[in-house]
């Protein structure tokens, strides 16, 4: 009878704990725009799990349910006693590896970080502090699990492989040392998958493309000079005053508005000359790197990228690749 009382009093307490610090620790904004009525009611329930079997004396079991706890409401309390009870498990290297977790997530919480540093201190001396540094933001995998740290401790004179996800594939390392010791690990972003050779209906279609502009860029140059004729006549009788009874524009108007008519055509054709000499270009080099024979390309392999546009100074080609 007088365990059954220390037992519910115990889980009593220990609830208390995890309300206070939720309390404490968690504001509406943070955690209360988050996590659900449902959620609060299954972290209940698992602290209540954890404490039942803490003080049955079966810490591992604990801890996981204090885990599950703070994943589903973060709080301070239920990492406190996730690491309590892996370290009465004798598991140092979660418990350290939990202290760095509350060390992040709650740097002003002062008695809980003693819990955390003592944790620390422990697998210091007994495991192996890896330090990770990826140079692009990635996703790290310790062993095949996910783990959110990028500092965390390993059991020593084991090979263990870390793996680094980015969004341009992964890269991997293994680490190995002894206890004490600290293992420092950069993993670098591998490069993107080269784009694929210039198949050769790109080559002909290039090549249409050059053909067409060609041509509408020879009837614009006759359609220019075509208003020569007209504006140099209207340039000759420019200063007569003309009949104008009906309204009809004066020889000086036509020649102002032929004038505009030719400096646009011209503008025009200087456009088109532009681009048709890039279209061109970009064909004869992508002809250069044409997939003849279908043949896979290496990422080391030359390859070719031509870009055809307009600005506002007439056509514009560019050409990026690997010569």
């Amino acid at each position: 009878m007088t365990s059954m009382t220390y037992g519910a009093w115990g889980r009593a307490g220990l609830l208390l704990v995890w309300c206070m610090s939720f309390d404490a620790h968690a504001s509406a904004e943070d955690i209360g725009a988050q996590v659900t009525v449902e959620h609060r009611a299954e972290a209940a329930d698992a602290y209540d799990q954890g404490t039942s079997a803490y003080l049955n004396g079966e810490y591992e079991k604990a801890a996981q349910w204090f885990e599950r706890a703070f994943r589903l409401v973060p709080t301070s309390a239920a990492l406190v006693q996730a690491i309590r009870s892996y370290s009465k498990a004798g598991n140092a290297i979660q418990a350290a590896n939990l202290g760095l977790v509350l060390k992040q997530e709650y740097p002003k919480d002062t008695r809980a970080l003693k819990t955390a540093r003592a944790a620390i201190r422990t697998a210091e001396a007994q495991a192996v502090k890896v330090v990770t540094r990826c140079d692009r933001e990635c996703t790290l995998e310790l062993d095949g699990a996910l783990i959110e740290n990028q500092s965390f401790f390993v059991s020593p004179d084991v090979d263990h492989s870390i793996k680094a996800g980015f969004d341009t594939g992964e890269a991997s390392s293994m680490v190995r040392g002894e206890a004490g010791s600290t293992k420092h690990v950069s993993l670098a972003a591998p490069l993107p998958p080269p784009p694929p050779p210039v198949p050769r209906w790109a080559f002909f279609s290039s090549l249409g493309a050059t053909a067409a502009l060609g041509a509408i860029t020879i009837w614009s140059g006759l359609d220019a000079n075509r208003g020569v004729d007209a504006f140099e006549a209207a340039a000759r009788t420019a200063n007569s005053p003309g009949i104008n009874d009906n309204g009809s524009p004066s020889p000086a108007d036509q020649a102002e508005a032929l004038l505009t008519d030719g400096q646009q055509k011209e503008r025009r054709t200087n456009i088109l000359i532009g681009l048709t000499a890039g279209m061109a270009a970009g064909t004869a080099v992508m002809g250069i790197f044409t997939n003849w024979k279908n043949e896979s390309r290496e990422p080391t392999a030359r390859r070719i990228e031509p870009a055809v546009g307009v600005t506002n100074r007439g056509g514009a080609v560019k050409l990026k690749g690997r010569f």
